[in-house]
């Protein structure tokens, strides 16, 4: 049923959306199977069982609900709408209420300096184009060599996949030309990929999430990095929404709210002048 699912109820999704449903799926099915039900005769009752177990793992409100639109998706395609009827779900935190973590300057220039020293130039290139262009990862894997344009005064990427099939146009910083430049000049295949893994093929997104899990940083914190840089430097709110592919300025704008380490300086500093 789950193949079946995958190949007709999502079809024409992208490829992340169909990864996270199939596995949202594939541990739903194997707690019913725990609970002496399957994904063909299960009933309301499980599913709501289902949301109070995976409230009782502490998971977040955001990966709660992420998990029920996959069972939603999956109960209109089987014909068990009933099974989804007035299911109680924790609500998400507004996003615009919570400030993303950004890495701070020590941080920031730890991690550069870190990868920078283990000479991986892919690496190295990869860091610095998450950094200085707010890239989320799954635009960074599908970027290819004909993306990227750079002269000797200027550089520019083309992001063709965005998210909503949005393109959009970088400048790129003359550390991240160098960057990809010296990179590039290491690469003798002909593969089209911007990035790739150590086996030829173009680098995936688990492969970016480990190498910065390594050095203790969640991808996406480049991400939040590189937006609140640019929000704490008060450019306008529609370059940052340019450059960062949000089409709602509400999604800028959570990036203004002060972190709980904000809050601590603050008071810290307080009547030290």
């Amino acid at each position: 049923m789950l193949k079946q699912f995958i190949a007709e109820g999502l079809l024409g999704k992208s490829e992340l959306t169909v990864k996270t449903y199939n596995h949202a799926l594939e541990q739903f099915a194997i707690w019913l199977d725990g609970s002496g039900a399957n994904l063909e005769n299960f009933s309301r009752s499980d599913v709501q069982q289902y949301v109070t177990y995976m409230v009782s793992k502490k998971k977040t409100a955001a990966t709660i609900n992420k998990v029920f639109n996959a069972i939603k998706k999956y109960c209109k395609w089987a014909k068990k709408s009933d099974c989804i009827e007035d299911i109680y779900i924790i609500k998400p935190t507004e996003y615009k209420q919570t400030a993303p973590k950004a890495l701070d300057r020590i941080e920031r220039n730890q991690l550069v300096r870190n990868i920078d020293r283990s000479g991986n130039k892919r690496n190295y290139a990869i860091t610095l184009t998450l950094l200085y262009t707010g890239l989320r990862v799954s635009e960074l894997v599908a970027l290819d060599r004909s993306d990227v344009e750079i002269s000797d005064r200027k550089g520019i990427l083309k992001v063709r996949t965005g998210k909503g099939n949005k393109e959009r146009v970088l400048p790129l910083e003359v550390e991240v030309r160098r960057a990809i430049e010296k990179y590039l000049e290491e690469r003798s295949d002909n593969q089209e990929a911007l990035f790739i893994s150590n086996r030829g093929k173009r680098i995936s997104i688990r492969s970016i999430q480990h190498l910065l899990e390594q050095h203790d940083i969640h991808a996406h914190q480049l991400r939040h990095t590189f937006i609140t840089g640019l929000v704490r430097a008060n450019q306008d709110i529609s370059v940052i929404q340019s450059l960062s592919g949000h089409s709602s300025a509400d999604m800028i704008l959570r990036y203004s709210k002060p972190t709980e380490d904000d809050k601590i300086r603050a008071v810290e500093g307080l009547y030290k002048d």
